[in-house]
C-alpha cells in the first residue's frame, strides 16, 4: 500500500469510478467530467438507473482500477451544477491510495459455475469424449475484470474457447465467452486453468468488477 499525491495525473475527464457512501458496500458508477485546480465534477452515480442521494455531509468513498494496481480516495461533494445536464462538484483529494494489483485486482472465490464447451474435447488423459455443447461444472477460484481462474475435470488445451455461466453469482449477467491462455500443476482430479474473457461488453465488464469491489469489501469486514 503506498500514498500517492500526484491526483491531477490520475483523476481525469471521462475516467470511470466506482462510488459508496463510506462505511457501505452498495456501488453506484460515475465518469469525470472535468478537474480543477481543486475540485472535480462527475455526472451523478447510478446504480441499475437508481440515482445516489448526496448532500455536502456526505463522506463518499471512490474507487478505481488501473494496470498498476487499484486507486481509492475519500471526499466530498459541495455543490450541484445544474445546466444542460446536472453534474456533482467534488473536493479533489490531497492523496491518493494504490494497493498493488496482485493483491486487489483479483478476489479470492470457490464457486462452481456452470460451464459449456465450444468445441469437441476427446480427454486423452480419462478416455472420455465430450461434444460441443455440452455443460460442465467448474470451480471458480478467483475472478477479475478480464479473466477467471477455473479447476476443471475435463482436460482443456490452449486456444480452446468455453461459455462460463456467471448468472448464479452476478446479477443481470448470463454466459461469458472465454479463452483458455494458461494452464498450472493439476489438483487432484482437477486442472487448473487460467482463462481470459473474449468478446464482453463494456457494460457486462462493469458488472463483474462491481462484484469484484464488492467481494473484496466483504472480505476486508471478514479479516477486521
Amino acid at each position: 500500500m503506498e500514498t500517492v499525491t500526484t491526483v491531477k495525473k490520475l483523476i481525469v475527464p471521462n475516467m470511470k469510478l466506482w462510488v459508496s457512501i463510506k462505511g457501505t458496500s452498495r456501488l453506484f458508477l460515475t465518469r469525470v467530467y472535468d478537474v480543477y485546480p481543486e475540485s472535480f465534477t462527475i455526472y451523478p452515480p447510478t446504480d441499475n438507473g437508481e440515482k445516489l442521494t448526496v448532500t455536502k455531509k456526505t463522506q463518499l468513498e471512490f474507487m478505481f482500477m488501473m494496470d498498476s494496481g487499484k486507486y481509492y480516495f475519500t471526499t466530498n461533494a459541495i455543490g450541484i451544477i445544474k445546466d444542460k445536464f446536472t453534474l456533482l462538484a467534488m473536493n479533489l483529494p490531497k492523496d491518493i491510495v494504490r494497493n498493488e494489483i496482485r493483491a486487489f485486482y483479483r478476489v479470492d472465490l470457490l464457486r462452481h459455475l456452470p460451464v459449456f464447451l465450444k468445441q469437441d474435447i476427446e480427454d486423452n488423459h480419462t478416455g472420455k469424449f465430450f461434444k460441443k455443447g455440452d455443460m460442465v461444472t467448474m470451480v471458480c477460484t478467483d475472478i477479475s475484470g478480464g479473466g477467471l481462474k477455473l479447476l476443471s475435470p475435463v482436460y482443456l488445451h490452449i486456444d480452446d474457447k468455453v461459455d462460463i455461466d456467471l448468472s448464479g453469482f452476478i446479477d443481470d449477467i448470463g454466459r461469458i465467452e472465454g479463452t483458455v491462455v494458461r494452464q498450472t500443476d493439476s489438483e487432484d482430479e482437477y486442472y487448473t486453468y487460467g482463462v481470459m474473457f473474449t468478446s464482453l461488453s463494456e457494460s457486462d465488464r462493469d458488472k463483474i468488477v462491481k462484484r469484484v469491489f464488492m467481494r473484496q469489501t466483504e472480505q476486508r469486514k471478514l479479516n477486521g
